[in-house]
């Protein structure tokens, strides 16, 4: 009785497992019934819910994975569809489909090489599958072997090679072929083969459009509006041609409809704003976003964009406002974390706004604003050579922005290097034309190669079109001056007055020009524009310049005292004072100054660096140095601290010349046109034996402060380490004979001596 019943519990236990092991089996093909009955009514979440149940019970469910990779596909989610679809091949090698779709996704890609390996592979299995033929000879075409691929199509056979999809293949194949008419016969036929298949259309629609055949495109755009006006795909197709043509109209209309027709879908309110950024005008731009937050108030790439276009025009709170709200929701946000590097770099935050775009660079590498602006915080920091290579990334990887070839003219010029900011700044004009600045840059390089005729053809074209631009008035005026045509470059320099009396350069060249030597008189003139903008500080700095050349050192300390007066926070009037009051034996009266200042404000960067100028002149160097460091520590980007202590550096033994040039160039970025700077960066480049360099910089000098004795000795020894002994001579002689004094005349005296000698 016992082992009966031990014997009915065993078999009892046996069934169970038995049951066990046959259930979950009937269970997952139940899954993939019910989803192949949910695909079939169109109902696609179902459908994934049941094909990941059945998934669930045997990951190995080749079929299940192979539909549930398809709805993704339908649903547009790239990324989980292919890799369903792979694993679906990885189990079942002979589900031809599902290889070539892996193919496909490895050609868009752009991995040739895997997309090869996977059609190998379905081919091998049956060389004469219609899909996999289709896409063999869509590489091949792709990677120019157009014999190849005329040996592919040639593979397909039956009725389904006569399809539109292959007369497709070979309309593409013909126009690559460069065979536009048989290109357009096999489009035709295409068409005529499959009139409700998009495609066909958009191909014959570009091939007219690269053949110029306006009449032909305008009536396939027509008819493609008539056969299929209400499909996203189709109005995304006119939309790109219309706007390729520049029918603004057509291609606001067909964007609007687009929104309409589907008021939820983010991506197509975004083309519309963007629609109307590239035609500037951002305030349409910002209400198309605005009225879209009012139907989607939770889209995140909405408020980003808006925030993007709100920035741009400058309503720096409400930005800021929009972009905390995204990141609040999505700390990495990619749109919003752009948006906040501009803020933190327009708030001359340069370091943060650095990292942030760093970041940005390294989680979207083929994004090219990112590396744009972080090129522009590599400029701001002095960090030259790491802008230029953030510059040529971000040409990388948009060779036809007009801006980023500007910006790469504008690195250029400030290394010296005329022909390639030319290069460079040409570019960006023929990319647009409308770029004003980079014909700014042009205009420099012009100037810096010594081509002032161009230059003064290149400025006279545009003024006809856009007049009034100072800085291309100012422009104009040097180039009169490289001619020697004095009485044009006076009247430029004072029609510039007239129009911006607050511009010291002009007033500088106006009254060196008008002067001829006689500084009496270009004091007269300097005053008298005083009269006209008393308010600049930089008129008074002028004046002072001069009343030291005429030996008025009591008149030049009132005048200073005037700027200091009027820009408290420019330390360049603390700086002359400091000196000129040492040079007068009042340099405790200084020091007291200095050190009143300091006990209120020990930061205080004026009163650091009055103080540390005062202990250059008393050549106590390693203190001025200690200054200048604090200063740097306080203000990073604080340029006379900067030139300053690159200047110390030079004239140390064995001084650190690569950071010397970082702190010059990064002086030179924040005040382009001081010729103390220039001068500076040119010592740096003389020391470093980069000759040409030298001579960019103190021209530059010498174009602001052309009777300078120290620039004039400058550039005779660069001059003459360019190999150019008579023009060093000349400059030689010049600082040799001034007779403003200057701590380096013994020096020049002595090589004056070895020159003539030789």
């Amino acid at each position: 009785m016992f082992n009966l019943l031990r014997l009915c519990c065993i078999a009892l236990l046996v069934s169970f497992v038995l049951a066990g092991c046959s259930n979950p089996e009937k269970k997952k093909e139940k899954h993939y019934a019910r989803a192949l009955e949910y695909i079939n009514q169109e109902d696609s979440n179902s459908a994934i819910i049941e094909l990941r149940n059945a998934i669930d019970i045997d990951p190995k469910f080749s079929d299940a994975r192979y539909q549930l990779g398809l709805l993704y596909l339908k649903n547009g989610d790239a990324k989980a569809a292919f890799g369903e679809l792979q694993r679906s091949v990885t189990l079942d090698p002979s589900n031809l489909d599902a290889g070539v779709k892996v193919a496909e996704f490895y050609l868009m890609a752009k991995k040739k090489e895997e997309t090869r390996k996977y059609l190998s592979t379905v081919l091998e299995k049956d060389p004469s599958y219609l899909d996999g033929i289709a896409l063999l000879a869509n590489v091949e075409l792709i990677d120019g072997n157009f014999e190849a691929a005329k040996a592919a199509l040639e593979k397909a056979t039956g009725p389904e090679a006569e399809s539109d999809r292959f007369y497709n293949i070979r309309g593409r194949l013909a126009a690559a072929q460069k065979d536009f008419v048989e290109s357009e016969r096999m489009f035709i036929q295409a068409i005529e083969l499959g009139p409700e298949n998009l495609s066909n259309y958009r191909t014959l629609l570009l091939l007219y459009q690269q053949q110029k055949l306006s009449d032909n495109a305008n009536e396939l755009a027509e008819k493609i509006e008539s056969n299929f006006g209400d499909k996203p795909q189709a109005l995304l197709v006119l939309s790109s041609y219309y706007n390729a043509v520049q029918d603004k109209d057509r291609t606001e209309a067909t964007l609007i409809k687009l929104v309409e027709l589907n008021p939820e879908e983010v991506r197509f309110r975004l083309m519309l704003s963007s629609f109307y950024r590239q035609q500037k005008d951002l305030e349409k731009a910002a209400t198309a976003l605005t009225e879209a937050l009012e139907v989607l108030p939770d889209s995140n790439d909405l408020k980003a964009a808006l925030a993007d276009i709100l920035f741009n025009q400058r309503k720096i709170d409400e930005t800021q406002q929009l972009v905390d709200e995204v990141l609040a929701s999505n700390d990495a946000h990619k749109g919003a974390t752009f948006v906040k590097g501009k803020l933190l770099l327009a708030g001359g935050k340069n370091q943060e706004a650095l990292e942030t775009f760093t970041v940005l660079t390294k989680d979207y590498p083929k994004w090219a604003d990112p590396h744009y602006h972080l090129a522009l915080c590599h400029l701001k920091l002095g960090e030259i050579e790491l802008a230029q290579q953030m510059a040529r990334k971000a040409l990388q990887l948009s060779p036809a922005n007009s801006q980023f070839h500007a910006l790469q003219a504008q690195l250029f010029l400030m290394q010296g290097d005329a022909v390639n900011a030319g290069k460079e700044a040409t570019i960006a004009l023929k990319l647009n034309p409308r770029n004003y600045v980079a014909v700014r840059f042009l205009a420099k390089a012009l100037l810096l190669d010594k081509r002032f005729e161009d230059a003064v053809k290149l400025i006279t074209d545009v003024q006809k079109q856009v007049s009034g631009d100072p800085d291309m008035i100012g422009s104009l005026g040097l180039a009169y001056v490289g001619l020697k045509d004095r009485d044009k470059a006076l009247e430029t320099f004072t029609q510039l007055l007239e129009k911006v009396p607050g511009n010291s350069r002009a007033l500088a060249m106006a009254a060196s020009l008008s002067a001829e030597g006689d500084i009496e008189k270009a004091i007269a003139m300097v005053q008298e524009q005083i009269t006209k903008s008393p308010e600049t500080a930089s008129h008074y700095m002028l004046l002072g310049d001069l009343q030291l050349r005429a030996k008025k050192p009591e008149d030049a300390l009132t005048t200073f005292a005037k700027a200091q007066e009027l820009a408290p926070n420019n330390p360049q009037p603390y700086i002359i004072r400091g000196r000129l009051m040492h040079r007068l034996g009042r340099t405790e009266e200084a020091v007291t100054e200095f050190k009143g200042l300091l006990a209120k404000d020990p930061n205080s960067v004026p009163a650091n660096l009055g103080l540390a100028t005062i202990f250059e002149s008393q050549e106590k160097f390693t203190d001025a140095k200690t200054i200048y460091q604090k200063v740097l520590e306080v203000a990073p980007d604080q340029p006379t601290a900067a030139n300053n202590m690159a200047y110390i550096m030079l004239s140390e033994e064995g001084g650190d010349l690569g950071e010397a040039l970082r702190l010059a160039m990064m002086a030179k970025q924040a005040l382009p046109d001081d010729p103390r700077i220039a001068d500076t960066l040119g010592m740096v480049h003389l020391k470093r034996e980069s000759y040409g360099l030298a001579t960019t910089q103190f021209q530059q000098a010498l174009n602001e402060r052309a009777d300078d004795p120290i620039i004039n000795y400058h550039m005779a020894m660069a001059q003459y380490g360019k190999g150019e002994k008579e023009e060093a001579l000349g400059f030689l002689q010049k600082a040799v004979s001034s007779e403003v004094e200057f701590g380096e005349r013994g020096e020049a005296e002595k090589l004056l001596g070895e020159w003539k000698g030789e």
